[in-house]
């Protein structure tokens, strides 16, 4: 397994699109809202026009929505855009990353040139951050909740972090909990990333945003594509941003589909449930490979996390889909343990 190799890999040698149950990338299974369906529809003809480099509706739909001042903006072409873009532009000598957590941190990391330091966290410990144990850097990147552990570093303990390095705070699956942002706390030494992808079901779109320091968001908007954002994608996410009923049905599902499937996974012979938040959740068992294996000849995909620095192949990732593809899996996984 290739060490920046992530979920929802569908597509075939052919680069076409394979019939997969995929457990393995974290997208909201409700799918498109209608929302977004119908703008995405009713803006068809306008790729023929470049897409407004100002995004000033996607701007006004995401401070709306977020509470956020156009100045502090900087709008992506997906979440992961900006570790690149921040880091090649601020150019880091030593980034701390918390393991495990999402490659992206680190591989952006490296092609900036900094040296990156893993500050590894423990299973029989919840994966908890210990913040004083952690480091002083030039930048330390968090999930939060992080991915794919599910711990959720608390405000004032980014708070302590920041009082001896910059922290880079990545909130891609915040709109799936019932949390406080870390978005307030955003000063010269806190940036918050946010995906959208996730949320609104719309990663082939691409779509995020982050919230930095006035100068910052300045020098960064100057930095990046000033297309960055395609023309759907801004249509997308101004149609989505309004969509409150969507909003509340995700976190209504998935209030109660996590708990189903949580005590469900549990009760499977050698699985043991160490973490998740959101719509994920981390799992051990020692048959992990063959498991993953026959999941696939069944055309179920699961996340393995033998590529994540401080797991093994012990341990794979698995996203909270619908009740019937919930109960395809889990109907599977009892079969084949």
């Amino acid at each position: 397994m290739e060490k920046f190799e992530h979920g929802g890999q569908v597509y075939d040698a052919d680069g076409k699109a394979g019939d997969w149950l995929d457990f393995s990338a974290n997208i909201n299974p409700l799918g498109l809202s209608e929302k977004v369906r119908a703008a995405l529809a009713e803006n068809l003809a306008g790729v023929v026009n470049y897409p407004d480099p100002a995004a000033v509706e996607l701007k006004a739909a995401i401070c709306a929505r977020y509470a956020v001042k156009p100045e502090n903006l900087v709008l992506l072409n997906g979440a992961a855009e900006f570790f690149y873009l921040y880091l090649n532009a601020t150019r880091p000598r030593r980034v701390v990353i918390p393991v495990p957590s999402f490659s992206e941190y680190e591989r952006a990391a490296r092609a900036a040139g900094a040296d990156v330091e893993y500050f590894y966290l423990k299973a029989e410990k919840k994966f908890a951050l210990d913040v004083e144990k952690i480091p002083a850097a030039d930048c330390v990147i968090l999930g939060r909740p992080n991915n794919p552990t599910g711990t959720l570093p608390t405000l004032d303990e980014i708070q302590a972090l920041a009082e001896k390095s910059c922290v880079l705070v990545d909130e891609s699956f915040i709109d799936f909990l019932p949390v406080e942002s870390a978005r307030r706390l955003v000063s010269e030494k806190i940036l918050v990333v946010q995906s959208l992808t996730k949320i609104f079901a719309i990663p082939g779109l691409r779509l995020g945003f982050a919230v930095v320091e006035e100068k910052l968001a300045a020098r960064l908007n100057l930095a990046k594509d000033v297309w960055n954002v395609n023309f759907l994608a801004q249509k997308a996410g101004v149609a989505a941003l309004a969509d409150e009923e969507y909003l509340a049905e995700t976190l209504s599902w998935l209030a109660a589909e996590r708990e189903f499937f949580l005590t469900r996974l549990k009760k499977l012979r050698g699985v043991e449930v160490v973490g998740g938040a959101a719509n994920f959740v981390l799992v051990r068992l020692e048959r992990a490979p063959e498991v993953l294996e026959e999941l696939r000849r069944r055309k179920i995909l699961v996340r393995s996390c033998a590529n994540f620095a401080g797991l093994d192949e012990r341990f794979l990732r698995v996203a909270v889909r619908s009740r019937a593809e919930n109960l395809r899996l889990l109907e599977n996984l009892e079969a084949i343990l």
